[in-house]
């Protein structure tokens, strides 16, 4: 009994080593068994971003007043994230009570008392916000953002130049939404400067720029700026849905006006969510931008981008919940967010049904030809070549050649003739695409590739190859078909050099091994060349055309194959 005694001991200790170490021995914390237990479930949860479970395993942690630091943080985003803002606030509330600091429950007490007017009282809280570690890459600029808003009154412009000179873009934001807060006389000019500024994408100000106009009753000028940035960006679904509303009367959902200091601080969260999900942290990013909603509910653009961190974090039940909640935001939404709900039909493995619904989508609207266009690259995509050149004919029918999306059309109706062995149509289409706008590397290498695998005007494929690669340096694709172009023109050895580059930048693909076999059989390399195919057949993406003839390559080599 003592062997066993002796193992469990030290199994005890090593589990508690582990905890300690891992979270730091804390006072703050009550260590028994179950608090254990459910802070790694609820931690768990949370990771998954399952943040009901981990709601309900954070509740269940006894002795509030004893709480961890990352619990109480991981607790508060939980909330937030699930739009509990009440139950959020108490929390806070709790633990201002028993006197334990947490970074995001001085910033919610803060907005709380924001949202009720109590400017001083919401400064108090937002003094007390201390460099944290996970928010430390907006931390600093949030408290000198925040302390600045809270208490500006009609009359002056904050002060920003005490922020960090890395965070220049969000000065510039900060300066233009200033001066719309206070309506001062440099406002129009403020905004001009942004929308002309090339250090950063700043399209969405044309949208808070004729809200501005419109809010003063400017309404001639505010259309003509939306008339003008919906040319520019005829896919920012902000200008187009308001131009919407403009035009054709739709609802609008996304109320936004700058001289509401709630409204401007929850576009502060907004360039903050957006700046982490560019640098993969979803989660925060998830838990500013609905601080944004909660400051600013009426603005349902937001949901995008709640939307768009689910979906690349392939929680693909929740994504659908907020793309279908931004489909009530108007006509130009409800295609975004369908085409986004058929994507994830698609990765759930349901592509019949993903057709089926936006098809059904598409057909319910008065489709403009980027949308139109939209649902052609998706049904050729998914193979539907002969539908999609239908809609792409369509398309051509009602642009002329001068219309940014002509060349693009083009191309993509090449592409679908080229997979119904349609080739003169093809080719005839990706000419005339790179005719009307050169510089295009994917459409110069699918024409170029085309020509090789067919053994035609193989010197000018290899010369287009070459400028595509110039283009596009480091693509594995078109790397593989300059080296495939070399290889038909038995230039083995130097084909090998750029076949061998081809496999370290896409090792799992089966066409870019077996060219790289094929150039290895040739360069008398046969045992080496056996391996590749060997591998290829191993591969997940290999089809079946192509595994009968590797297996063929193995038995007799390419001289008989």
């Amino acid at each position: 009994m003592k062997p066993r005694f002796f193992l469990i001991a030290l199994y005890t200790l090593i589990i508690v080593g582990i905890f300690n170490s891992s979270y730091g021995r804390s006072k703050n914390f009550n260590y028994n068994a179950k608090n254990i237990s459910g802070y790694f479930s609820a931690l768990v949860s949370f990771d998954d971003h399952n943040y009901e479970k981990s709601k309900e395993f954070f509740k269940r942690i006894r002795d509030p007043k004893k709480n961890s630091s990352s619990h109480s943080s991981k607790h508060i985003q939980s909330l937030i994230n699930l739009q509990s803002y009440t139950e959020a606030q108490r929390y806070s509330r709790s633990l201002e009570n028993k006197k334990v600091y947490n970074f995001e429950s001085k910033l919610i007490l803060g907005l709380v008392e924001l949202k009720k007017g109590n400017s001083f009282k919401a400064k108090f809280y937002f003094n007390q916000l201390n460099q944290s570690y996970e928010h430390r890459m907006v931390s600093d600029v949030l408290k000198i953002s925040l302390k600045n808003w809270a208490t500006i009154e009609k009359g002056g412009i904050p002060s920003i130049e005490n922020m960090p000179d890395r965070y220049n873009n969000f000065k510039t934001i900060q300066n233009t939404l200033a001066h719309c807060f206070f309506d001062s006389p440099d406002t129009k000019k403020t905004f001009r400067e942004i929308l002309e500024n090339q250090k950063g994408n700043f399209s969405r100000y044309n949208f808070f720029f004729a809200n501005y106009l419109l809010n003063k009753n400017n309404k001639l000028k505010g259309k003509e700026i939306i008339d003008s940035a919906s040319k520019k960006y005829p896919r920012n679904l902000l200008i187009n849905q308001l131009k919407k509303t403009l035009t054709e009367n739709e609802k609008n959902n996304n109320r936004f006006d700058c001289q509401e200091k709630n409204h401007v601080i929850a576009e502060v969260f907004y360039v903050i969510a957006n700046a982490l999900s560019t640098q993969g942290n979803y989660e925060l990013s998830n838990f500013y931008i609905n601080l944004s909603k909660y400051l600013n509910p009426h603005f349902s653009s937001y949901d995008s981008l709640i939307a768009e961190n689910f979906f690349i974090l392939k929680k693909y039940e929740k994504s659908k919940k907020f793309y279908k909640k931004l489909s009530e935001s108007g006509s130009v939404y409800k295609w975004y967010a369908h085409r986004q709900i058929a994507f994830i039909l698609d990765k759930e493995k349901k592509e019949k049904e993903a057709i089926n619904w936006l098809t059904k989508s598409y057909s319910s609207i008065e489709p403009n030809v980027y949308q139109t266009f939209d649902f052609a690259n998706f049904l050729r995509e998914r193979k539907k070549y002969k539908k999609s050149i239908k809609l792409y004919s369509n398309i051509l029918s009602k642009i002329n050649k001068n219309h940014k999306l002509y060349p693009k059309v083009l191309d993509r109706r090449g592409m679908a003739y080229e997979r119904i062995n349609e080739w003169s149509l093809s080719e005839k289409d990706l000419l005339m695409s790179l005719k009307k706008s050169p510089n295009q590397p994917y459409v110069i290498n699918y024409l170029a590739y085309s020509w090789v695998e067919r053994e035609k005007n193989l010197n000018e494929a290899l010369e287009m190859l070459r400028e595509a690669n110039e283009l596009k340096k480091g693509d594995g694709y078109i790397t593989d078909s300059l080296g495939w172009a070399l290889y038909k023109l038995n230039r083995f050895e130097e084909a090998k050099k750029y076949l061998k580059i081809a496999i370290t930048l896409m090792p799992s693909d089966p066409i870019v091994n077996d060219h790289f076999a094929d150039c290895l059989w040739k360069n008398n390399q046969k045992i080496q060349a056996r391996y590749y195919w060997n591998y290829v057949l191993k591969l997940e993406a290999t089809e079946e055309k192509l595994k009968e003839i590797i297996e063929n390559k193995l038995i007799f080599g390419l001289e008989k194959t």
